[in-house]
């Protein structure tokens, strides 16, 4: 039976990913989350960690990203080599070289905040899940397009003119601080951490 793992807040599970999408470097902290050994990690595509929950729209949302050298935002159920789980709040960006040129898309995870407008955590990931599901079904018996219709009618319902509006919707923080939220670690202050998690998320590890 598969079981939830959890990310702690003070470490960073980063991913480089290549515009052919394929992954060009992960963190120790990532390979320990997704339960992978380097050498066979490496080179894969992102979706060998995509949980079977999680609809294709939401992989090629990402994707778009990607070939339009922007930054992003999602919320994302992973899967581990050995069949357990874990829910990802994950940011996205791309590095450029010394010269500028572009080198890889670095992806961040972190544990989904605590400290949201809209409720709790098990709140959040009951809202995104129970939209992943429906998204996923209607993708599988009814088609791609319909699926993409839907999202789109989903967003237009609750006001929203984009996913990444409905993602921040939940959380007590602005676009601006996601840059120092990704980098919190081992040396943050953990005044600073407790503006986004609860005290018991410390101590989970």
């Amino acid at each position: 039976m598969e079981k939830e793992l959890y990310l702690h807040p003070r470490q960073t599970a980063t991913v480089k990913i290549g515009f052919d999408r394929g992954i060009l470097y992960a963190n120790d902290y990532a390979l320990k989350m997704f339960g992978y050994d380097l050498t066979e990690f490496i080179g894969q595509k992102p979706r060998i960690v995509c949980h079977e929950d999680m609809p294709h729209i939401i992989h090629d949302m990402i994707g778009s990203i990607i070939f339009n050298y922007d930054k992003g935002i999602a919320v994302l159920k992973h899967r581990t080599k050995d069949g357990d789980y874990f829910w990802a709040f994950t940011y996205y960006k791309p590095s450029y070289k010394a010269d500028g040129t572009f080198e890889s898309f670095v992806t961040m995870r972190k544990p989904l905040p605590d400290k949201k407008i809209n409720g709790t955590e098990e709140n959040l990931r009951k809202q995104i899940g129970k939209l992943y599901t429906a998204v996923k079904e209607i993708e599988s018996l009814v088609g791609y397009e319909q699926a993409l219709k839907y999202m789109d009618g989903f967003l237009e319902d609750k006001g929203y003119k984009t996913l990444r509006e409905y993602y921040m919707s939940f959380f007590d923080f602005k676009e601006e601080e996601l840059e120092k939220f990704f980098a919190m670690d081992k040396n943050t202050p953990e005044k600073e951490i407790l503006r986004y998690y609860d005290r018991s998320k410390l101590l989970v590890f």
